[in-house]
């Protein structure tokens, strides 16, 4: 019932206004903006041409941050909220723009990835390392246009290095507070044909209990809280790319994750039985594709054809899980995804260029669960159910003289023995070249077909309605003073319908007497976010803030949408006077929100989280590093009753080769 209830508190979406500045933090005084962006438009696209509120994070800033998870690395990303549910390590979502976790698209080298098993099929952040990832770009506002499904908050893309000429190698090794150990090495290189990149990272924390319910620990009613929950996290990455010829270029890659931790079950009715060592997690996850890019027509026609696989496969143990509620029991979820993509880029010539192509992707989810003794009828029910999606896309860019750029996208998604949607995106930029001027503006929909459980389980409904949304946003872009000060800001308004819900509703068909999923929910969202970047003493003092102001209403309940902060903001100082070493300071600030509970949501209180972080260059092979996280050591939660870091150190070394 905890996924039952959990997927009512997220259900509806979000509006977000975004301010980005996609420059890098690296050590430099002055860092240009990235020149290329990928996600914005399925293929190469300067920055500065896109219509679209674009986040790039760099491999440096990846680095400097001391980042253990990809949790780590986008929390500092304006417009978008990470929900953890008890450290590292554990289940983690995020959401751009007020979205669900299920509505927020998450790829990995241009693949999709999440958990065909779950209520909305989110993604499991906690789950991945950051091993050898070359940059993140963040996509907001809907995208369904490009992406397809899920992507109606937006998209974030994870993209792994590839091997570039000159052998490179390194290895990190960290420890510090709750018993954490930390080691990563990568290797790469490239020779005149051939490129490798090769990573694993590892972590173990001893960790400390995740769930704590602080109104019956006052009284009295709450069992002994151990000292440590731990974690155990394996990620490993590979991209290897061969041209065969100057037309011709063949790539594989694959990432993947092994997860062991110790959970806890606050819905035990034993107290003992809370925080009983048989409670524990194994996850499994893995991804992999192939892409031949070919080129013909001399240059004019760029073909790429993908095939993609990635499985997700996690056993939960938990005490009182058993349809006699006594009883502990190992709940088995296993999903899979796999499918192929052709795209095509057509240069027009002055007509610009025509991105097109078509999508076919399967999901299958397997559940099980083993039982200590053979009940006649277990009430837990062994499920296998697929359903697949084919799609066809069609992009447009070109410009309008020398200072404006135009897309316009459309797609259609059909899903076999289900319904049929098409979504649109526009978006348009114009420069001001002299004035480092950039206005942006973008609109179109977005659109989330049902889930596996949500189609398929005894609480499903085979003929759900996809979810849908439209969006709009318009900003500014503005680089003062040859680049030392970037200044960005963005309005924006979200309207969402025919979102899922969950209940005992006259649909429901007579054994669904539980209740049963249906479309109902209506939710918009809007606001406005600002962010700068700026160079305040050259070579020594950097700065850089952000500021988000969101407002999400469920329009069916007249209420704001739970978890969404009004407000949330970030100040950083950085600082290189010193030849060789980076010092930066964070201060995050975080206003209060709703969150679930029963009989009655409650607000989570706002907070102020303090880090400093350095790193000195020793020499051309050796660095130190080291990071005071919470330093005012503040008792927020992310998620009602569960826990966060407290005041905590860490340091390590790192060597390039």
């Amino acid at each position: 019932m905890y996924g039952l209830r959990m997927a009512r508190a997220l259900a509806p979406g979000f509006l977000t206004l975004v301010v980005v500045n996609s420059g890098s933090h690296a050590q430099r005084a002055v860092e240009p903006l990235p020149p290329i962006i990928v996600t914005a438009t399925r293929s190469p696209l300067e920055i500065a041409r896109s219509g679209s509120a674009v986040t790039v994070i760099e491999a440096a800033e990846i680095v400097n941050s001391g980042a253990r998870g990809i949790v780590d690395v986008l929390r500092s990303v304006p417009g978008l909220d990470i929900r953890e549910s008890g450290g590292t390590g554990t289940l983690a979502n995020a959401t751009l723009r007020g979205s669900n976790p299920g509505q927020t698209l998450i790829l990995i080298d241009g693949i999709r990835v999440g958990d065909p098993t779950g209520t909305d099929g989110a993604f499991d952040l906690g789950a991945m390392a950051v091993v050898d990832v070359d940059r993140i770009e963040v996509l907001r506002g809907p995208q369904s246009a490009l992406y397809g499904s899920d992507a109606m908050g937006g998209v974030i893309n994870i993209i792994t290095r590839k091997g570039r000429k000159g052998d490179r190698s390194s290895v990190l090794l960290e420890g510090g507070s709750y018993g954490t150990l930390h080691a990563r090495g990568v290797v790469s290189g490239a020779s005149d044909n051939l490129s490798y990149a090769f990573g694993i990272d590892m972590l173990h924390s001893d960790g400390f209990a995740r769930y704590v319910d602080k109104s019956r620990v006052r009284l009295g009613t709450w069992p002994a809280i151990p000292k440590s929950d731990p974690t155990n996290r394996v990620g490993v990455s590979g991209r290897v790319s061969w041209r065969a010829s100057d037309s011709v270029e063949i790539e594989m890659g694959t990432t993947g994750s092994f997860n062991r931790l110790t959970i806890d079950n606050p819905f035990a009715f034993v107290p003992a039985n809370i925080y009983d060592r048989f409670n524990a997690q194994k996850q499994w996850t893995g991804n992999i594709f192939t892409r031949a890019h070919i080129d013909t027509f001399d240059g004019r026609l760029k073909n790429t054809l993908t095939l993609f696989a990635n499985s997700m496969d996690r056993a939960i143990a938990q005490t009182e899980s058993c349809q006699d509620f006594t009883s502990s029991c190992v709940s088995n979820f296993r999903g899979n995804r796999m499918g192929a993509e052709y795209q095509g880029d057509l240069k027009l010539g002055s007509y610009g260029l025509l991105v097109f192509g078509a999508r076919t992707e399967t999901e299958t989810a397997k559940t099980s669960q083993d039982y200590p003794i053979a009940y006649p009828g277990p009430f837990f029910v062994n499920t296998s159910n697929r359903q697949t999606i084919n799609s066809v896309f069609a992009l447009h860019q070109f410009s309008l003289g020398e200072r404006m750029d135009v897309s316009l996208g459309g797609r259609v998604d059909a899903v076999a023995g289900g319904r049929t949607f098409p979504t649109w995106r526009a978006a348009i930029a114009y420069r001001f070249p002299e004035s480092g001027t950039k206005l942006r503006a973008s609109a179109g929909t977005g659109a989330k077909a049902p889930s596996l459980f949500q189609r398929f389980s005894d609480f499903g409904n085979p003929m759900l309605n996809p979810e849908r949304n439209i969006g709009f946003d318009a900003g500014v872009d503005q680089s003062l003073w040859d680049g030392r000060v970037n200044l960005s800001a963005t309005l924006f308004y979200n309207k969402y319908r025919e979102l899922i819900d969950f209940g005992a509703v006259p649909t429901c068909a007579p054994a669904q007497f539980f209740g049963c999923y249906f479309n109902v929910n209506r939710a918009v969202t809007y606001g406005a976010e600002a962010s700068a970047d700026a160079v305040i003493v050259p070579d020594a003092w950097r700065a850089r803030a952000s500021y988000t102001y969101m407002i999400a209403k469920d329009e069916l309940l007249k209420t704001d949408l739970l978890q969404r902060p009004r407000n949330k903001g970030s100040l950083s100082l950085i600082y290189t006077g010193v030849p060789k070493l980076e010092v930066e300071g964070r201060v995050t600030l975080v206003g209060g929100k709703m969150d679930f509970a029963f009989p009655a949501p409650v607000k989570l209180a706002s907070y102020a989280r303090f880090d400093l972080r350095a790193n000195y260059q020793v020499n051309d092979t050796l660095s130190i590093f080291a990071r005071l996280e919470n330093i005012g050591n503040a008792r927020y939660e992310e998620i009602l009753n569960y826990q966060v870091a407290g005041r905590s150190f860490y340091a390590g070394v790192k060597a390039s080769f």
